[in-house]
């Protein structure tokens, strides 16, 4: 299912710079939490125009400024944000004021009302900030309980994860791709959110960010049947065997589990034939549901159905607002999730 909900995305700051918001964290007043759009920015061409990710081969330059626009519109400053180097894994790292920074390209940070000074492009009055080198560590996945660190997911199509321990002020932003969501992610975040900080499942909200719907998102057989096998048993009960499932869930939580079920072919399954049923044919094809994937995950886990918010934003429908890599291919920007504690409210 598709939900149109363009009124999710609001304008901030001088430059009114669109940003997507949340209506289940909105009452959270300690946090700030959204994901950008492609608008709004500086860059040009397919990266047009508020590329966030410096790996794509837009302009630098251009890049650090569309997270300066960004940064300043909700209120927070580029040398806090936290960029990890996602490659499809499980890994989720414990962050703080030590990692601010790395992976932003500070040193080409301009202030406001400055521009280019000459064809090559180096920026007027560069600040004083140095470069913090990325991470080589793939991570997926990141956590703090800092203020004023501001963690980032980038994607453009796979899925934004957040999660806000009410109670602890603990967060977490995660990346779950295809392979994230099989490989459960968003379970390796919560464990680790429990284990580092007494996270209890009770009073943690999720958002599943904007990403692609089902309808927009064909896979192969091959990816299917790791889903089928995860995930269905006797063709009618979703499910999560994962070892590293959080243990003494109270009955009611496992009552919400054993509640999780979808036919094979309803509008809610996780894996939809293209045409017809499932069968052996390896040219068959599939249309994968990372949303609800995603969200069994969760309840597994023990976070409580209530407690979970699914913006019903596809990237892919509403390319001309985000990038999506189904819709443009390579040659595009990416989008990003943001979160962050508040040290002034």
């Amino acid at each position: 299912m598709i939900k149109d909900k363009k009124d999710n995305i609001k304008e901030f700051g001088e430059n009114h710079i669109p940003i997507v918001t949340f209506k289940s964290l909105e009452g959270i007043d300690w946090l700030k939490c959204g994901f950008s759009t492609r608008l709004g920015g500086v860059s040009k061409g397919c990266f047009s125009s508020m590329n966030m990710s410096f790996c794509r081969g837009d302009d630098a330059v251009d890049v650090m400024e569309n997270i300066r626009l960004f940064s300043e519109a909700v209120g927070f400053e580029p040398q806090n944000i936290v960029m990890p180097h996602q490659c499809h894994t499980t890994n989720v790292q414990i962050v703080g004021k030590n990692e601010c920074g790395r992976g932003i390209h500070l040193s080409l940070l301009k202030n406001p009302g400055n521009h280019r000074s000459d064809k090559q492009g180096t920026p007027d009055n560069l600040t004083q900030y140095k470069d913090i080198p990325g991470t080589e560590e793939e991570v997926d996945g990141q956590i703090t309980n800092e203020k004023d660190v501001v963690l980032y997911v980038l994607g453009a199509d796979c899925v934004p994860v957040f999660l806000v321990d009410v109670e602890k002020k603990v967060i977490s932003a995660v990346h779950a791709g295809w392979r994230g969501t099989a490989d459960n992610i968003v379970q390796a975040a919560i464990v680790k959110m429990r284990d580092n900080f007494g996270s209890d499942t009770k009073d943690i909200k999720a958002v599943i960010g904007p990403s692609i719907c089902q309808d927009c998102y064909e896979v192969s057989a091959d990816v299917a049947d790791i889903f089928v096998s995860k995930y269905i048993l006797n063709k009618s009960r979703l499910s999560n065997n994962d070892s590293n499932q959080p243990k003494d869930q109270s009955d009611d939580q496992q009552k919400d589990q054993q509640d999780v079920q979808h036919p094979i072919g309803s509008d809610m399954s996780i894996v939809r034939p293209a045409s017809g049923d499932f069968n052996n044919n390896p040219t068959q094809k599939y249309y994968l549901n990372l949303w609800e994937a995603n969200r069994v995950n969760l309840i597994n886990a023990g976070i409580k159905p209530e407690n979970i918010e699914v913006s019903g934003i596809c990237t892919k429908c509403h390319s001309d607002i985000f990038y999506s890599h189904r819709a443009h291919g390579n040659d595009r920007g990416v989008n990003c999730g943001y979160i962050t504690i508040r040290s002034k409210l």
